[in-house]
């Protein structure tokens, strides 16, 4: 068994994130370190020290005169983390693609048939959705070699699931699973100009996820 220790700190981060990121924290909504403290039985600088980490991963932020509150992405985000994605994913698909292993092949199968079976539930939700679309991403990235790759996806990585949660709001969740059948596939054969081309048209565009944000909001 693998014992993983956390401390209080990162405890109260990992509590904190996935309240933001599973939506039970809005985007915009005020967090108050007292009132925090005071819900997880911390001290205000053990909440203060796990605020300031989500800061630092770009969940939240700390604004004079109102204090800590969760990020709120405007549009201008959504078109920089269109493109971000686009640059990022679509080569991590083509170097995934050009050196992958059998081992790779199965870790990639495996995810896949998780996240169609997950599609198909329907007590699964479009945020946990929204976790596992990113879980797929992150793991082509992964199997791309390309370490600097995958530090830079590693830090926008909160930001991006926030974009998932927009795009899968009113998105038919087994299709969302199933738009990544073909990405997979072409990544499994080896076909590395039909990877980059399919991971390129699985991104929402920004016209689409721009519209679906204004309707939101």
């Amino acid at each position: 068994m693998k014992i993983v220790k956390q401390s209080l700190e990162e405890q109260a981060a990992s509590y904190l994130r996935e309240l933001i990121l599973n939506g039970n924290y809005q985007m915009g909504q005020k967090l108050v370190e007292s009132t925090l403290a005071k819900q997880l039985e911390l001290s205000r600088s053990t909440v203060r020290m796990a605020l300031n980490t989500l800061a630092h991963e770009g969940l939240v932020v700390q604004k004079p005169y109102i204090g800590w509150q969760v990020i709120n992405l405007t549009e201008s985000d959504l078109w920089e983390l269109y493109h971000l994605r686009v640059a990022l994913e679509t080569r991590a698909a083509w170097l995934a693609a050009e050196q992958i292993t059998e081992q790779g092949k199965s870790r990639l199968n495996e995810l896949m048939a998780y996240y169609l079976e997950a599609g198909k539930t329907a007590k699964v939700s479009s945020y946990q959705i929204s976790k596992i679309d990113l879980d797929l991403h992150t793991l082509i990235v992964e199997l791309s070699g390309n370490q600097r790759l995958q530090q830079i996806y590693r830090n926008v990585a909160n930001q991006i699931r926030i974009y998932f949660n927009i795009d899968h709001a009113d998105y038919d969740l087994e299709e969302s699973a199933l738009s990544h059948v073909p990405l997979v596939q072409a990544i499994c054969c080896g076909n590395s100009e039909k990877a980059q081309a399919l991971a390129e048209e699985n991104i929402t565009t920004y016209r689409k996820i721009e519209e679906k944000f204004r309707e939101q909001h």
